[in-house]
This record gives C-alpha cells, sequence and structure tokens, in this order.
C-alpha cells in the first residue's frame, strides 16, 4: 500500500507541486539560545489559546524550561533515544520582517509502522494569531526542499479529516490523496486521511 502512494504521488503531484514564491516571508531556524524567549513566547501563545498541543514542536508544549527541551530537540538526531525511534529534524519558522517566530515543523527522515498509521513524515503547527495567513505553505513547501535534498523519494503527511486548514496546506503543495481510514488516537476513533507528496 504505501509503494502504491508513493507511486500515485509521483504520477499525480507533478501536476500540484507547489508553486515557489520569489521571496519567502518566513526563514527556517534551529532552536538555539538566542532564540530562547521568541520561542518560549510562541509556546505561550498556543497555552493562552487554549491549546494543550503544538504539532510538529517535540512536546514543546509540555516543558516550561526552555533548555529541557532544547536537549529533547538535539535527541531528535539519536534514533536511539529519541521518543519516535526515527531521526527527525526541527524547524522553527522565523518571520523575516519582525524575526517573530510563526510556526514550527518537524522532518521525519524515516517511517516506521507508527508513523504509518499517524504521523507520517511531516508534523507543523502555526501559532494561533497567525493562522490563515499563507505561513504553514510556506512552511511546508522549504521542508520539502529540504526532504528533496536529503533524497527522500516521498512523503507521507497525515490530516484528521476534520481539519481543513491542514488538509489544504497539503494539497496545495502537491499532496495527493492515498486513502482514508479509521484509527484510535489517545483512546478514541477518528478518521484520518493519508497524503504523499513526491519529491522526484
Amino acid at each position: 500500500m504505501e509503494e502504491k502512494g508513493i507511486e500515485k504521488g509521483r504520477q499525480e503531484g507533478k501536476r500540484k507541486c507547489c508553486r515557489k514564491m520569489p521571496m519567502s516571508n518566513i526563514k527556517l531556524i534551529s532552536a538555539e539560545k538566542e532564540s530562547e524567549e521568541k520561542i518560549m513566547f510562541f509556546r505561550k501563545s498556543f497555552i493562552e489559546a487554549g491549546e494543550s498541543t503544538i504539532n510538529g514542536s517535540r512536546g514543546l508544549h509540555h516543558f516550561e524550561h526552555y533548555d529541557e527541551w532544547v536537549q529533547k530537540v538535539k535527541e531528535c538526531a539519536m534514533p536511539e533515544k529519541d521518543i519516535l525511534g526515527v531521526q527527525t529534524t526541527l524547524y522553527m519558522a522565523m518571520r523575516r520582517r519582525d524575526e517573530k517566530i510563526i510556526g514550527c515543523i518537524e522532518l521525519r527522515h524515516t517511517l516506521n509502522e507508527d508513523l504509518k498509521v499517524l504521523g507520517g513524515h511531516v508534523g507543523f503547527s502555526v501559532v494561533p494569531e497567525e493562522r490563515k495567513k499563507g505561513y504553514a505553505t510556506e512552511m511546508l513547501s522549504q521542508v520539502i526542499e529540504k526532504a528533496r535534498g536529503l533524497g527522500i523519494p516521498a512523503i507521507l503527511l497525515t490530516c484528521d479529516t476534520e481539519n481543513a486548514a491542514s488538509k489544504k496546506t497539503i494539497i496545495k503543495c502537491g499532496g495527493v490523496l492515498e486513502k482514508v481510514r479509521s484509527i484510535q488516537c489517545h483512546g478514541e476513533e477518528k478518521r484520518c486521511e493519508y497524503y504523499w507528496i513526491s519529491l522526484c
């Protein structure tokens, strides 16, 4: 089934690939000490908006101390220590004009059986007050190029059927729907959609 999804993405994704912008409004950066204040403000924005999870942040919502979270991020490069068990690279999205952190996105270099069911190659979030401005599309577009540079032939993205914003972003960046299925997530049954983006 995975091979069929990759092939379908290769055939159809070429017609729906992400349009490259002449100059991106954001740049992807790593989590460094000098960005601590901005990243923790980013975290605070989710909490104040009543959101308990920050997808693609390596669990930033769980950490009140920045240094502890950065250590967790560093473990992404070591599959034997990482909670997902695969090598992962995390990026923070910084807006160029004011250097505000407006999003986060992580690229999982490979898939294991769990990620094939839920999670896929990429997870991302945009801070609540900056949504519906095209930032998620820019973030995903840039990560697609990074994945291509790593030689990944196609990436899988999974999405809750009720998450219209994420579906729109994935499709805009060339995502081709492979299937829809019911899965168990935190004790609840959810409908999940599976999209492939060809990088060949």
